[in-house]
């Protein structure tokens, strides 16, 4: 009884996650993985820690958006990647595919505008599927923000 309780308590540690938080400052490289990112304000960055690695960010003065990145288990999506759409947008309105190649990165990205709240919102998914571990960034941000806008659509959240 006693090995079996001990077996229950190692896999509670290993499962559990790691948070930490930190503050990162406009226009300053934050490292994550093999990824530099870049932020037009002030964010909170949450990275938690378990068998896949994930990261949050947060604005930090002000509401405007939030992203979400991910390292994924698997090399290729267990379902058809059109289903990747529907499962983060719902209701999009005009939701479209497209890839997108920064230097030697190359992504699928999935975009929608939807309605959440009372505020208009885009949402983009990228996808990378050609490295490993594969990556997922989820952005979503208030479309009447046009400075984030014309941030996160010209790629300057990713710097290379």
């Amino acid at each position: 009884m006693k090995r079996f309780a001990v077996i229950l308590f190692l896999f509670r540690i290993s499962s559990t996650p790691i948070l930490s938080q930190t503050l990162v400052e406009p226009n300053q490289n934050f490292l994550w993985e093999t990824f530099s990112f870049v932020f037009p304000e002030p964010v909170v960055v949450k990275l938690e820690s378990t068998t896949n690695q994930k990261l949050t960010v947060y604005p930090a003065k002000r509401d405007g958006f939030f992203m979400v990145v991910r390292t994924l288990p698997w090399t290729e999506p267990l379902a058809d990647k059109s289903l990747w759409m529907d499962s983060v947008f719902t209701r999009g309105i005009e939701p479209k595919a497209f890839p997108k190649t920064l230097g030697n990165l190359n992504f699928q990205v999935f975009q929608a505008d939807q309605i959440r709240n009372q505020n208009a919102l885009r949402n983009q998914v990228w996808i990378r599927m050609d490295a490993k571990p594969a990556l997922w960034i989820w952005i979503q941000w208030k479309t009447d923000r046009k400075d984030l806008t014309e941030f996160f659509e010209s790629n300057r959240f990713l710097s290379l």
